[in-house]
């Protein structure tokens, strides 16, 4: 398995220039990627950023994102019930680059903003400060909440690059702490004690791009905290990780099972190694059929319940029953 070491201080080594490539036990460095796509026009092509933020509490499963295609801006949120295992809101909405704005930095100093008619998300963490602050707005969605890191493992930060110009930037992190409410078609809910993942990814892409991906968060069976992001393509084992309480732990890569003729029938996810072996199943499934010519994408992610077993490296076996969590099938050409 391989070890995660200490975040670099910049994407790319100032003498020879080369990417810092690995997997990291912490916050990404800033990603300036002037560098390797100097030209405006390469940047606005290639260059795509994301924020991403799950909140999981006893009653619902809340995400909301900003996406910056440096061409198009994008934003969504939705909410899935766990008791009736449906979707309450679904919403997304598509807009000019100039109505969202994503920035160079996943952790302390990062924000990512969209205004658009349809939907406005803000998903900030200032500058000396620990907590990550959430405000997204749509219709039958209004989320205000903080997202405590003080209490929360540390990020997986991963910088992969591959041949054409490819360089991939993504920071994730699982089980912070949650403060705040949601107002659900009318209804408060209060989002107290709930657990939160947060993922933030920025790099030049490849024309088409495809991946697998998975998280789930909740307690197992035996009481600890527990978190999961597995991927399979993109950037590999590399953003595959497990986090246990305040423990960090690299996973091998993932293995997706699904019938992609009936999405909402259990998924089979596990690792390489076998180390995860889950059961997902789906309630209800947030999708987006998009082709626009220069922007093409096939994008599903079922949200749903999740059981199985997980084999900590230290030996331990822990149990999930119906955590909460998403699974992704993705194909873009972008």
């Amino acid at each position: 398995m391989r070890e995660l070491t200490t975040p670099p201080d910049a994407i790319f080594d100032p003498i020879t220039g080369a990417a810092r490539v690995g997997s990291y036990r912490g916050e990404l460095p800033r990603v300036d990627l002037a560098q390797i796509a100097p030209r405006t026009l390469d940047r606005v092509l290639k260059h795509k950023r994301w924020t991403y933020v799950a909140i999981a509490s006893d009653e619902v499963f809340i995400a909301a994102a900003v996406v910056h295609l440096g061409y198009l801006a994008n934003t969504f949120g939705v909410v899935f019930d766990k008791a009736g295992r449906r979707l309450l809101v679904d919403r997304s909405t598509i807009g000019p680059p100039f109505a969202a704005s994503v920035g160079d930095v996943g952790g302390e100093g990062s924000s990512a903003r969209a205004w658009l008619p349809r939907g406005r998300v803000r998903i900030e963490r200032p500058r000396g400060q620990a907590s990550v602050t959430v405000a997204a707005a749509f219709r039958g969605l209004e989320l205000h909440a903080r997202l405590d890191s003080r209490v929360a493992p540390p990020a997986i930060s991963v910088i992969s690059e591959a041949k054409g110009g490819v360089l991939i930037a993504t920071e994730k992190r699982q089980l912070l702490g949650v403060e705040g409410e949601a107002s659900v078609l009318g209804r408060r809910i209060t989002l107290d004690g709930a657990l939160a993942s947060y993922d933030y990814t920025s790099g030049l892409m490849p024309r088409r791009t495809t991946w697998r991906w998975a998280i789930a968060l909740g307690r197992a069976q035996s009481g600890e905290r527990v978190g999961l992001n597995v991927g399979e393509g993109f950037v590999g084992d590399a953003e595959c990780a497990l986090w246990v309480d305040g423990d960090l732990f690299p996973l091998a890569e993932g293995r997706f099972t699904f019938d992609a003729a009936r999405p909402l029938d259990p998924w089979h996810v596990r690792t390489a190694d076998g180390a995860v072996d889950l059961r997902f199943i789906p309630g209800a499934a947030h999708s987006n059929h998009t082709n626009l010519g220069v922007l093409a994408s096939e994008f599903l992610q079922p949200i749903g319940l999740t059981s199985g077993t997980v084999r900590v490296p230290d030996g331990r076996v822990l149990e999930l029953r119906d955590v909460l969590g998403v699974a992704e099938d993705q194909v873009i050409s972008w």
